[in-house]
């Protein structure tokens, strides 16, 4: 029976998990519809944004998770409120994989984005020189692999966590997967991928996105104004990873100690659902051809 701290978490997960799945199928059908000829390999980057942000909040909807962190083990472990415990605890731990890394991935979309847009921008001619969306396919494709791979390793070395543990705790009535090594290599280096990804992305976008406004600042009058309706969504879109960072810094003043009580339990996974919120939102309020489809 859920408790009435998981009831407000449930509550306040679920909403901002199911608008941000609402918001990104908005943007997939401005995509499919109301993209021009110019943007279609721009489009992908969009579209592959909008399907990582539905995977995520979907893992992050279902799961529900509250994270503890045990310094006996030391270990990790992982309570869930959400519906997939109706599927299994095994069910449980891969949506929350999928969320947390799927989260963690978005920013390398959107590294991704600055890098794309700057590409084009170099070309110091008239004629801008798009990538074709056959590369462009493939480039997105080739990003998943390093994410797949530390995906792997976290959900490989994850257990049902044993009830005699939960008994101790007072939590056997919550379903509950655990890493009991955090030690462990294959966690260590999947955990690593997760802390330093964000943080790295961010500092290399800003110097992307530095070099992006000075080109943008030397073309004509019309392609200024394209490319910088697509710079300012960008530009905000790189303060959303910002949310992936205080959860990972929330989880390790945990760790430390300097952070304790249920509410920094629940708050860790909180932060990462307003990104595949905002993203979507960013996106249909400051790309012309999807923003007049609202008038």
């Amino acid at each position: 029976m859920l408790t009435p701290r998981d009831t407000v978490h449930t509550i306040v997960l679920c909403i901002l998990d199911l608008s941000a799945i609402a918001a990104n199928l908005v943007l997939i059908y401005a995509i499919l519809t109301r993209t021009p000829a110019s943007m279609r390999a721009y489009a992908i980057l969009l579209l592959n944004n909008a399907f990582v942000d539905i995977f995520s909040a979907s893992g992050g909807a279902l799961a529900i998770a509250r994270l503890i962190y045990l310094p006996s083990g030391p270990s990790q472990l992982y309570l869930f409120i959400g519906p997939c415990s109706y599927v299994g605890m095994g069910f449980c731990h891969l949506c929350h994989t999928i969320h947390t890394y799927f989260v963690s991935h978005s920013t390398f979309v959107l590294l991704h984005s600055f890098c794309f847009r700057l590409y084009i921008l170099r070309d110091k001619t008239a004629a801008v020189k798009v990538p074709s969306e056959r590369i462009t396919l493939l480039i997105t494709c080739l990003l998943y692999a390093p994410i797949v791979f530390v995906m792997f390793l976290f959900y490989s070395t994850s257990e049902i966590a044993p009830p005699e543990v939960l008994r101790r705790l007072n939590l056997l009535e919550y379903p509950a997967t655990w890493h009991a090594n955090v030690t462990d290599l294959r966690y260590v280096i999947a955990l690593t991928f997760l802390i330093l990804l964000p943080p790295s992305a961010i500092f290399i976008i800003f110097i992307v996105r530095r070099i992006l406004l000075k080109e943008i600042g030397k073309m004509k009058a019309g392609a200024k104004s394209h490319h910088s309706h697509i710079a300012k969504a960008l530009t905000y879109q790189m303060l959303l990873p910002v949310g992936q960072v205080l959860a990972c810094t929330t989880w390790l003043l945990s760790v430390t100690g300097l952070l304790e009580g249920e509410a920094i339990e629940r708050t860790m996974m909180t932060f990462g659902s307003f990104l595949a919120l905002g993203s979507p939102i960013i996106n249909l309020a400051f790309l012309p051809p999807y923003r007049r489809m609202f008038g």
